[in-house]
């Protein structure tokens, strides 16, 4: 028990003038640049000033949105060439190819003066904002 105690006591003797030696020194100043990494490698920074760096480092920039794969085109009356009248055509959704092409799915349009149902083939268009016919 004495050795338990003597060991002890040896312990908090030994470990005691480092940790007050090391409250004792003074931190250089902050400096500006490439100087300021190589005075942080002299004295490195405490596990909370690391934590506190690298929470106030600003995130890095997100990539660009990709586009979207399928645009919704709301319900419209447009002149359709091919049939030679104006019809209605339904809302619906149309795949992106490229930006000047669009995949549209085979639609029921209607007549615009009676209302009588006709099937539109679906196939590669270009956008809806160029388009002419449905």
């Amino acid at each position: 028990m004495k050795r338990y105690l003597s060991f002890l006591c040896a312990l908090a003797l030994w470990g005691t003038p480092a940790g007050m030696a090391w409250a004792q020194t003074v931190r250089p100043l902050p400096v500006p640049g490439s100087a300021q990494k190589a005075i942080d490698q002299l004295y490195p920074p405490s596990p909370l000033e690391q934590v506190t760096r690298q929470s106030l480092q600003q995130a890095p920039p997100l990539p660009p949105p990709t586009p979207q794969g399928e645009q919704w085109v709301p319900e419209r009356q447009v002149f359709a060439p091919d049939l030679g009248r104006v019809v209605v055509v339904p809302g619906h959704y149309e795949r992106r190819i490229s930006d000047q092409l669009y995949s549209v799915p085979t639609l029921q349009v209607f007549d615009g003066t009676n209302g009588t149902p006709m099937i539109v083939p679906g196939s590669d268009r270009p956008p809806i904002d160029v388009r002419q016919g449905p």
